[in-house]
């Protein structure tokens, strides 16, 4: 390895010098490649301890066959990617290494070398991603457990509930509710209690991608399927195998899509754009939306044998405003959070900003106020994170949380109301100048917001300030 840059170490096992010589002179070309050449079993299985990234390895070799080697290096090192090679083509030798945990396995020739070499490339590339993998699944964080997602009130109660029995199966789940109710941790939170846990959870948002591309990003493409296709994709549901799939905004799923993943949810299995070749899919699949989809079917907008295939399993997700005291609880909670990561920052609240905080609706739910609370951190100068650092958190809210905090600091009676009624004019006259402000960029709009963007678009069309 050199601390510069990283290079793979690659290991040639060969007797035969000269076709070693060839061999190593090819990979040594590429400058990410580090070759050691052994001319025998014994040899390298002594070196085993400097941790090669992958093996090309002879099968017939004086002393220890290749299949013998084989052997000893998957008791070593069982994860490290081993290709065989071999001059001549034994299918039932080729059976037996691909049986013991071989890569691949290789016809010698010097045509061949340029095929060796990107089999090489391929295995380090397969190498390194399961590494990265596994790292990742050790490092998971323990806040997908039911006790992390905070909220003590009895919704949430009743989703802990719904989240737990749903862990214990693979049925197709709906999490439905408002924007910022926290649909795809409750996702994760059921794909990391599952017996899935260790297979991938893949997250499409169904909102985000364009429509063109709706498709091979679902199902992925053949090479030559369609202009700009120069190589196979494995799409999304192939990436998910044996493990998650989320499908976020299914609400905004094209129609012309809706018939094909219909189609996976009935037989799990796909074909990619181009392709000929039906491929199974062992696939878990958990969809998210904030939409009614029984309104939106019953204006054609969403598919009925869809929806009800969807709904074998709905999770409701309240709004924050409905959760009682669960947002001191959140509030506190993302206060720690913060601090975290910015350890100088207030302590506490003080106690009008607790007012403000348990009054206000939080119409953006629980994703506005873990933004409002870290940018308190920042903003805030004292010792206590005050109702006027809340207002300050965002520049383009201030007349929202101004028109809140009048109703947070009103008294429970008429004039709440009176002040209340305005809130969505104030929204619309928020949206329209964090847009302008920004250049009419959505991204930078929806971040200046501290919202999503699909959120973004769905306000800009409701506002009629974008078309479609």
């Amino acid at each position: 390895m050199e601390a510069r840059s990283k290079r793979y170490r690659v290991f040639v096992v060969d007797d035969d010098r000269h076709y070693a010589r060839l061999v190593s002179y090819r990979l040594s070309q590429n400058p990410e490649l580090e070759v050691q050449v052994f001319h025998g079993g014994e040899a390298v299985l002594e070196q085993l301890d400097q941790m090669p990234d992958a093996i090309l390895l002879d099968i017939m070799m004086p002393g220890m066959s290749g299949i013998e080697v084989l052997q000893h290096i998957k008791q070593v090192l069982p994860d490290v990617p081993v290709i065989m090679v071999s001059a001549q083509g034994a299918l039932d030798v080729a059976i037996e290494a691909m049986k013991l945990g071989a890569y691949d396995y290789l016809v010698k020739g010097q045509d061949e070398l340029v095929k060796i070499e990107t089999t090489i490339k391929n295995a380090i590339q397969t190498y390194a991603l399961q590494n990265e993998v596994q790292r990742l699944r050790e490092a998971i964080p323990q806040h997908y457990r039911f006790e992390e997602i905070v909220g003590e009130s009895e919704p949430m109660q009743q989703v802990f509930r719904l989240i737990e029995k749903a862990a214990r199966s693979d049925i197709t789940v709906l999490i439905h509710g408002e924007s910022g109710t926290g649909k795809e941790l409750v996702a994760r939170a059921i794909h990391y209690n599952s017996a899935r846990r260790h297979e991938p959870f893949v997250v499409v948002n169904c909102a985000a991608i364009p429509r063109e591309l709706v498709e091979s990003e679902f199902f992925g493409h053949e090479k030559g399927a369609f202009t700009g296709a120069y190589t196979r994709k494995i799409g999304k549901f192939e990436q998910a195998h044996r493990g998650t799939i989320f499908l976020d905004e299914i609400g905004e799923m094209d129609p012309s899509l809706q018939v094909k993943l219909l189609r996976v949810l009935q037989n799990r299995e796909i074909q990619r754009v181009g392709g000929q070749e039906t491929i199974h899919v062992d696939v878990r699949i958990i969809a998210a939306t904030n939409r009614n989809l029984r309104e939106a079917m019953q204006k054609g907008e969403f598919r009925e044998d869809l929806y009800y295939r969807l709904f074998s399993f709905p999770i409701y997700l309240p709004p924050l405003r409905e959760r009682g005291q669960d947002v001191l609880l959140l509030a506190q909670h993302f206060l720690k959070q913060a601090l975290r990561a910015h350890p100088g920052g207030p302590k506490k609240f003080s106690r009008e900003a607790l007012q403000a905080i348990a009054r206000y609706p939080w119409p953006g739910n629980v994703r506005e106020l873990k933004n409002a609370v870290e940018r308190a951190v920042l903003i805030a100068e004292g010792p206590e994170i005050t109702v006027e650092d809340l207002l300050l958190e965002n520049p383009q809210l201030t007349a929202v949380s101004s028109a809140a905090v009048r109703e947070a600091v009103a008294p429970a009676s008429g004039s709440v109301v009176r002040e209340i009624v305005p809130l969505e004019e104030l929204k619309r006259q928020a949206v329209i100048q964090a847009f302008e402000a920004c250049g009419r960029n959505v991204d930078r709009a929806a971040v200046q917001l501290g919202i999503g963007r699909a959120t973004m678009y769905r306000l800009l069309k409701k506002y009629r300030l974008l078309s479609g």
